[in-house]
């Protein structure tokens, strides 16, 4: 299941590049339109999806690498120019093949070309991004755990449950695991108690990952998730559990 987050990614890159897509196209297309044989471009009716449809999938991309950066701190100015430039290379290469084989074009006519246009491409995003997709990180939206040598900032919409390990608590999302040295108490503390609930006194479940719950004969059960994980349910913690999923139903 995408996050809120990668989908308001993709949403604003298929939204943005349709929309510009669909303007050049019928800008030309009226152009042709209204203008004389003698003085018409005649463009091929997909010229503007052939040449900027690779941002379709650019764009987003973009988007996910300074995101996952930045909620690890390491968006620096110079990790933030080394993306864009990762990028401009990328788009500059498919083009510039693309261009040589199916129209026959020089490279280095392509890149002169494009030169102006995919830096200014790049400058729109990264401030598309800075402005309308950059999450603030605060202790309101999520936790800061350890992701090997470095610090992350992990957004409790992403984890789908926490489990004492030792010393340490592990922090579990539908793709990896984060640990971070604290005890489950204090960790408890710091996530909203409208999202999180105990069912063992070693696990604390994110109720919105909750498909339903499962009582064995003994009187404990289990708690099943939607990704197809289960958690420990005790006795003691039952009946909290039970009243709190009747009240987010």
């Amino acid at each position: 299941m995408m996050t809120e987050q990668i989908k308001k990614e993709w949403l604003i890159s298929l939204a943005g590049w349709s929309a510009l897509i669909f303007f050049l196209t019928g800008t030309y297309a009226l152009y042709d339109y209204v203008m004389p044989v003698a003085q018409q471009i005649n463009n091929h009716p997909v010229w503007a999806l052939q040449e900027w449809g690779l941002w379709y999938l650019l764009t987003p991309l973009t988007f996910r690498l300074l995101h996952q950066y930045d909620i690890k701190k390491q968006l620096t100015h110079r990790r933030l120019l080394g993306i864009l430039a990762l990028m401009l290379c990328i788009s500059m290469t498919y083009q510039s093949i693309f261009d040589f084989f199916v129209f026959n074009d020089n490279i280095a006519y392509t890149l002169l070309y494009f030169a102006p246009s995919h830096p200014l491409v790049l400058f729109v995003i990264s401030f598309i991004w800075h402005t309308y997709l950059r999450t603030e990180l605060n202790p309101h939206t999520g936790i800061e755990v350890d992701n090997g040598a470095t610090k992350s900032h992990l957004f409790f919409d992403d984890i789908t449950h926490i489990s004492s390990a030792s010393n340490y608590v592990e922090f579990h999302t539908q793709e990896q695991q984060f640990l971070k040295r604290a005890t489950l108490k204090q960790v408890e503390q710091q996530v909203p108690d409208s999202q999180f609930i105990r069912t063992h006194r070693s696990h604390l479940v994110n109720l919105n990952f909750v498909a339903r719950i499962h009582i064995k004969p003994s009187g404990s059960g289990l708690v099943l998730l939607k990704n197809g994980q289960s958690v420990a349910l005790s006795k003691a913690f039952k009946p909290k559990v039970k009243a709190k999923l009747k009240n987010a139903a």
